[in-house]
């Protein structure tokens, strides 16, 4: 079991097997369930949630991607951008799960290298996603745009897998 984690508030979470096929899901702002609501994040649900429930099998890696500021934003914003993947983090080394913080642009070259550089990177982690994971809600209820959060834990998940296949070959 790999878990993928975008840390943002419009982020999310993906849980696939040994044979990339998603098990759970979760995204930060889900109108049920989500973990962050208006910029406040839920810890005790988002800790419940990578504990899983039942007979799951442990999971073996999560992966979370690096949040970096950007020269532009101010400090509130960086601090913002942090919270999240600390909060993750934390949960993460309390529950005795092994995680490893990936950069953007290491996971997007592993991910999405093949893809046709021509379009942003939301886009083609959401093609990436509908592609190699179609059983994967990137929309539901009413909403009719793919959640590009969902999408890049989804890769995220996917990058984990590779790395933890190739750590065992």
């Amino acid at each position: 079991m790999i878990i993928g984690i975008d840390p943002g508030k419009k982020g999310g979470c993906v849980l696939l097997d040994r044979d990339a096929n998603p098990i759970d899901w979760l995204a930060a702002d889900h109108a049920d369930d989500g973990y962050c609501k208006s910029g406040v994040y839920f810890p005790r649900l988002m800790a419940a949630w990578v504990a899983g429930e039942g007979g799951r099998e442990p999971v073996r890696l999560v992966v979370i991607e690096q949040q970096q500021a950007r020269p532009i934003e101010g400090r509130s914003s960086c601090l913002a951008t942090g919270r999240g993947q600390g909060l993750w983090e934390g949960i993460c080394a309390a529950s005795g799960c092994p995680y490893l913080l990936v950069s953007p642009g290491k996971w997007t070259r592993t991910i999405l290298g093949s893809m046709p550089k021509g379009t942003d990177r939301k886009a083609r982690s959401i093609a990436m996603a509908l592609e190699r994971l179609p059983d994967l809600p990137l929309t539901w209820g009413r909403r009719r745009k793919p959640h590009d959060g969902l999408a890049d834990a989804a890769c995220l998940a996917l990058f984990g897998l590779k790395q933890f296949s190739t750590a065992a070959a």
